[in-house]
């Protein structure tokens, strides 16, 4: 059965909602688990490859948002929904990710406001109607486990 984890951000740093998706990224690149973000257009993702670069001084992700280099990265970044060949997905696109049932896991990155938290409670509904595990993640403070 799949898990999905909707982290929802309260923090209100301008950059809480790329910090935290980073948090994720790091963690999975860290276990060695191929991972796809999910971004909600190419400019999302350039954004967020950007900001990956740099986010912690003490902290780096392995990543790409070039197709070709996939397989060479445990962190894919791009704007497909549809794309698989990856058991861990973190969504930024706002948008429910099809075929649940192909994921061992989706972490869901909700921003603060709350439109953001609405479309997170029509993804839940839909997601719950299809079996998925779901679990619910606050997120206070974005940067409570930083060690730097």
């Amino acid at each position: 059965m799949s898990e999905i984890v909707f982290h929802v951000i309260d923090d209100p740093a301008a950059d809480a909602f790329w910090y935290h998706a980073a948090e994720l990224c790091a963690d999975a690149a860290d276990r060695g688990q191929p991972t796809y973000v999910v971004c909600a257009s190419l400019a999302h993702v350039e954004g967020f490859d950007d900001y990956l670069w740099s986010y912690r001084d003490d902290r780096f992700v392995p990543h790409t948002a070039d197709p070709e280099d996939a397989a060479h990265a445990p962190v894919f970044i791009g704007c497909d929904p549809e794309a698989g060949g990856f058991a861990q997905v973190i969504n930024l696109s706002g948008q429910a990710i099809p075929r649940v049932k192909d994921r061992d896991r989706i972490d869901e990155v909700i921003p603060p406001g709350e439109a953001n938290r609405e479309g997170a409670r029509l993804r839940w509904r839909d997601y719950k109607a299809g079996g998925a595990a779901l679990r619910h993640a606050p997120v206070a403070s974005v940067r409570d486990n930083e060690t730097s």
